[in-house]
């Protein structure tokens, strides 16, 4: 190999391993959690005022569509697209802010979780395709049903860090901690305990039909496992911090 094609093939080399690192890389992505991602919700409003801080969003997306999350490690994958998936919806909100919920996008209800709005080296993906057939399906820990966040008011709420891949195994117990504690997870009633739907919808994922036992991990006040069964309305709501 001459020269000028060792130098060619070892710029396209570097540029590979630079893109690839970026997923590693979430300092951006850290300060505009840390700005806007609080205990009650996303600030939405004060984000949708800065124009250079919803830019910002905008090019994090556009240099994360070019990684190949499948070239990394296990862990790192998982959490990059966690983070992928929680960006591209925040980034949806915002285009469409002031909004009352996600739901109401695109021809038919929830339309948007299938529309085809994040972009990845292979093409073009769906919020839903990205959470439910890559990453729950590569990943299946039912823990992510804690990490990704649907932009509403019963979602779990959006960690104000991005999550990486020698954090991840905290990161979802800790997101697992406050949300088995929180009123949107359960709320006993007596000889009956109201459980978020999530662990309706995704109860093979959690093994378990009794969400108390899945619960009594996490709690501080564990919940009676004899307790008769309901679900909380899903709150389907935006998600704004008061």
């Amino acid at each position: 190999m001459n020269i000028s094609k060792l130098t060619t093939f070892s710029t396209i080399l570097a540029g590979f391993i630079f893109t690839q690192a970026n997923a590693q890389d979430y300092t951006a992505y850290n300060e505009l959690l840390k700005k806007y991602a609080q205990p009650d919700g996303v600030d939405y409003k004060s984000w949708d005022k800065s124009s250079k801080d919803h830019k910002a969003l905008e090019k994090i997306l556009k240099e994360w569509a070019k990684i190949d999350a499948s070239k990394l490690p296990h862990a790192d994958k998982a959490a990059f697209r966690i983070n992928l998936y929680n960006a591209a919806m925040v980034d949806v909100a915002l285009d469409n802010y002031p909004l009352a919920t996600v739901t109401k996008l695109g021809d038919k209800d929830f339309a948007i979780f299938d529309a085809n709005i994040i972009n990845t080296p292979g093409g073009a993906i769906s919020l839903n395709t990205l959470e439910k057939k890559t990453l729950l399906k590569e990943f299946p820990d039912s823990r992510l049903h804690f990490a990704v966040n649907c932009a509403s008011v019963s979602c779990p709420p959006l960690r104000n860090e991005a999550y990486t891949g020698a954090q991840l195994q905290q990161q979802l117990t800790d997101q697992s901690v406050k949300f088995a504690n929180s009123p949107h997870a359960v709320q006993v009633n007596g000889s009956t305990a109201l459980y978020s739907e999530l662990f309706n919808w995704y109860a093979a994922d959690f093994k378990t039909k009794n969400p108390a036992t899945y619960l009594n991990n996490y709690r501080t006040a564990k919940i009676n496992t004899a307790a008769k069964i309901g679900w909380i309305k899903y709150d389907w709501n935006l998600n704004q911090s008061k």
